[in-house]
């Protein structure tokens, strides 16, 4: 729509959406006339550019200030006949609230667990034309008004699919794991937010700013598989600690049973997965010893430590076992104490 004054003067009023010359939430306006005076002008107020558009052919970019429609003797030959002239008008400080949502979780490893997880997330950001008339040449092309519905609808569905990657992008350079997504959302988010700003500039000539993740979208499922996986972790991690410190006080039989009590006492469930260890441990070490070839001192031929009588000569190579009556361990018959507890294996005559 357009106002002419005393001296054909094209200049902003409002179009079709009622957009005021302060409202910073319409991305443009469109204005079309036909000049038919020779000193016609356009303006362009403070608050805005503009792309101008004379008959139909090329567009120039404007800046704010007062310009005359025919700037060269050619056009105004022309100007009786009527010359058909568009003006779209950008207001310098833009700001269009956008909220954005995945309509679909994506798919992600977890670094910590090599778990495959979906996540989902929504948030807000705010766009501004940053290139006018890479805005004009991507976006305004040949609408007649803007469409803040339809403007908002377009550029959150393209940050919903670019999500997808840029996050796994993130969040991979910066190892996060799931459990500290939320706590590190503005990290995230202005990670993401600096990718996606170039690629809309680029593309569209608007810049992104504020980027906002509101919050993520995790199914419960996928959040106790990790869980579980870490609990796991760390009571692998803590038996780990408690066989370093038993190996440490492997001869020091009695601070190592006092060791063993006192975990059983803090963790019964804990206390019995080290025991079973333990016995696995020792049915190896049993096994391996068992299998072992020794030499009888006698002929000098092999024998196994099972045999009783050297397979080659008939001496007696096996000594017998001696159990320990406080611990049950299996000490060798020549043993003067027991090797794990230290207990006296032989009463004095």
């Amino acid at each position: 729509m357009i106002r002419k004054k005393k001296a054909s003067i094209i200049t902003f009023d409002q179009n079709l959406c009622n957009a005021r010359v302060d409202d910073n939430s319409i991305l443009f306006v469109r204005v079309n006339d036909v000049v038919t005076h020779e000193e016609a002008s356009i303006v362009v107020p403070p608050t805005h550019t503009a792309i101008i558009i004379k008959g139909g052919g090329d567009y120039r970019y404007y800046k704010s200030g007062t310009y005359p429609v025919f700037d060269d003797k050619k056009e105004k030959k022309a100007w009786k006949n009527g010359l058909p002239v568009e003006v779209v008008y950008i207001p310098k400080e833009t700001r269009v609230l956008i909220r954005w949502g995945t309509p679909n979780r994506l798919k992600y490893r977890d670094e910590a667990s090599n778990k495959v997880i979906t996540v989902g997330a929504r948030g807000e950001f705010d766009v501004s034309v940053s290139n006018p008339e890479q805005f004009f040449r991507k976006v305004v092309g040949a609408k007649k008004e803007f469409d803040l519905r339809e403007f908002s609808k377009r550029f959150g569905e393209t940050v919903a699919s670019e999500f997808v990657d840029v996050f796994s992008k993130v969040v991979s350079e910066k190892h996060l794991t799931y459990d500290k997504f939320t706590a590190s959302k503005k990290e995230i988010a202005s990670g993401i937010e600096e990718i996606l700003n170039v690629q809309f500039e680029k593309e569209w000539g608007i810049s992104l700013r504020h980027f906002l993740i509101a919050d993520f979208d995790i199914s419960d499922e996928d959040m106790n598989a990790i869980e579980e996986f870490a609990a796991e972790k760390a009571r692998q991690e803590q038996m780990q600690k408690i066989f370093a410190e038993l190996e440490r006080l492997d001869d020091k039989q009695w601070e190592r049973e006092k060791y063993l009590r006192e975990l059983e006492l803090k963790d019964r469930a804990l206390y019995y997965d080290v025991l079973k260890v333990i016995g696995k441990r020792e049915d190896t070490a049993r096994a391996r010893t068992e299998a072992r070839v020794l030499y009888c001192p006698h002929c000098g031929k092999p024998y196994n430590l099972t045999d009783t009588f050297c397979p080659a000569c008939g001496t007696k190579v096996r000594r017998e076992i001696v159990k320990c009556k406080h611990c049950g361990s299996e000490n060798s018959d020549d043993a003067e104490f027991c090797f794990r507890c230290g207990t006296k294996l032989k009463e004095e005559a």
